[in-house]
């Protein structure tokens, strides 16, 4: 992978987590997993998806790891992505791995609809978090918000879900729905338009050094 293509798309996937993921709290671990550098960050060609996620799997001190198909988003549509994502998973039960691709419209239908939108990282991506990890999660649910503990005491809520990631679905379907999908989108957008004239930039250093 070219050295300066594996730093944009690596800068871009920051913008990602720090501008959407964080700024909208779509993962409660996902901000304090940056800070304590437990994301570990492949930045890969597609064939060697495989490898990347194998380098991730046995990381012990990678809580989530993103494998980063940088710009590829022209070369491996969403079902194409799943489809990979789905033979990587074959014969292994050591990590899960969910799929981001760029490419996904806003449906607030339902809080599953909603995920591929939340998705749109800038480049496809697969991301993959051991078992073991997501069991430790399970186990240790994180607390609700300090408005939700009150009204739980008071009983005016019923307690948390058991099902932690449906939990988040509906808090991040809640969250999308009072912050207004046009503005997470615009921020989407923003990162989309920066990862285009990006990748120009760099299509046009390397043909200019050709030259």
């Amino acid at each position: 992978m070219d050295a300066a293509l594996a730093a944009e798309a690596r800068r871009l996937l920051d913008r990602y987590l720090i501008e959407v993921v964080e700024a909208y709290e779509l993962c409660p671990w996902a901000a304090s997993a940056r800070r304590r550098g437990e994301i570990r960050v492949e930045v890969v060609a597609i064939g060697d998806a495989a490898a990347a996620v194998d380098r991730i799997a046995g990381d012990r001190a990678a809580a989530i790891g993103m494998v980063v198909l940088a710009a590829a988003a022209d070369a491996i549509a969403p079902p194409s992505l799943r489809r990979l994502r789905d033979e990587l998973l074959a014969g292994r039960s050591d990590v899960a791995i969910a799929d981001f691709h760029p490419a996904a419209t806003a449906d607030l239908s339902s809080p599953a609809r909603l995920v591929p939108f939340l998705r749109r990282a800038p480049d496809p991506m697969l991301q993959v978090v051991r078992r073991e990890v997501l069991e430790a999660v399970k186990r240790a649910p994180p607390p609700p918000g300090l408005a939700s503990q009150a009204a739980m005491l008071a009983g005016r809520a019923a307690a948390p879900e058991p099902d932690i990631a449906e939990r988040i679905a509906r808090a991040n379907l809640a969250t999308v729905a009072r912050a207004g999908a046009a503005a997470v989108g615009a921020v989407l957008d923003d990162i989309e338009r920066d990862r285009d004239a990006s990748y120009a930039r760099l299509r046009a250093a390397a043909a200019d050094a050709r030259l």
